[in-house]
């Protein structure tokens, strides 16, 4: 049976463990692959196109084999079909869709548990979905809670480009960190990215397409390697965050991913 979290199961999360921590990451099909849009500013930050969702084995098909999904052509592959039944279970079962996924969650932080690691999660793999905006359904007790408040003691993290979360910072809650992801594909964004980088000290992350730009950039002031972990919410307030392309992105220099 398909789960929704997947834990520890790329070259990155699992570094975590040597710091403590064990890392559920739930991956859906982004953008509109599924059908809807679970990323609304893909178009704006031109990454839909780039998206790691086609990085590593979601990438892999054999002879390289394809499928169309809503327009999109993807590597046909068990991964990405996965991705779009995840997906399509959230916007159409929703039901179902909570009560599997405190499920898995009960058993992912029992599991942390017994081999001696902090449990973390994140719920946007590949997607950018408002978590602190979406309250449970079911019969539960989490009945009306979105899924920190049903978790108080659980941290999660994410990456977004939706800015606008940073602006309702009261109402992120406090176990749930926000890294924002950079791009240079919008004037406009870009701007609104360094401003809350400057005057809020929102952290940013910005792909760049190769490792000498990456060295470049790793000499300037509060820049981070974030190739080294995934473990966002360490971070310190108002650091820029560099990421080398992989996937599909290793070739674009396309506003999202950083040329030059």
């Amino acid at each position: 049976m398909t789960k929704l979290l997947n834990i520890d199961a790329n070259a990155k999360t699992v570094k975590g463990q040597k710091k403590g921590y064990m890392t559920a990451v739930m991956y859906l099909a982004p953008y509109k692959a599924s059908g809807v849009n679970v990323c609304p500013l893909a178009e704006l930050a031109g990454c839909w196109k780039t998206c790691l969702n086609t990085a590593g084995r979601g990438g892999m098909s054999k002879g390289g084999a394809t499928f169309s999904a809503n327009g999109i052509t993807l590597p046909d592959n068990a991964i990405q079909r996965a991705r779009i039944w995840r997906t399509q279970l959230w916007v159409n079962h929703r039901e179902r869709f909570w009560a599997m996924l405190v499920k898995e969650l009960d058993a992912f932080i029992a599991k942390a548990k017994r081999e001696g690691l902090t449990p973390v999660v994140r719920l946007n793999g590949t997607s950018d979905i408002e978590w602190e905006r979406r309250l449970y359904v079911g019969p539960r007790k989490f009945l009306g809670k979105n899924i920190f408040s049903a978790y108080p003691d659980l941290q999660f993290y994410d990456y977004t480009k939706i800015a606008a979360r940073f602006s309702r910072k009261q109402q992120l809650p406090n176990n749930y960190h926000l890294t924002l992801s950079y791009s240079e594909a919008n004037d406009a964004y870009a701007e609104q990215c360094w401003k809350l980088n400057f005057t809020h000290k929102v952290n940013l992350a910005i792909v760049v397409k190769d490792k000498v730009l990456k060295e470049k950039w790793l000499n300037r002031p509060m820049v981070e390697d974030f190739d080294e972990h995934d473990l966002r919410f360490l971070d310190p307030p108002g650091c820029i965050g560099v990421l080398k392309a992989k996937g599909s992105a290793r070739h674009e220099t396309n506003g999202f991913v950083i040329g030059g």
